[in-house]
């Protein structure tokens, strides 16, 4: 046996760990997250109406979309 009986903890073979990397990508999926949210729980038409105009407000597609998805989550909508 060697000196130490103690097994020694060895990093995986190939893991890198880029902490500027990989804080970005966090952060970019948590802004992603937050979006899409916003999307299902909140909007009435404002994510949409730079693309569709007035339509967007009144036609109100991720809303009716969205709809079943907000309750079934428990989430507020009328």
């Amino acid at each position: 046996m060697s000196a130490s009986a103690t097994p020694q903890a060895r990093p995986a073979a190939g893991l890198v760990v880029h902490p500027l990397r990989d804080g970005l990508i966090a952060a970019a999926a948590v802004i992603l997250a937050l979006v899409a949210l916003d999307a299902v729980f909140l909007d009435q038409g404002a994510l949409l109406s730079p693309v569709l105009g007035k339509v967007a407000a009144s036609a109100n597609y991720v809303h009716e979309f969205a709809h079943d998805g907000r309750h079934l989550l428990a989430g507020p909508c009328h």
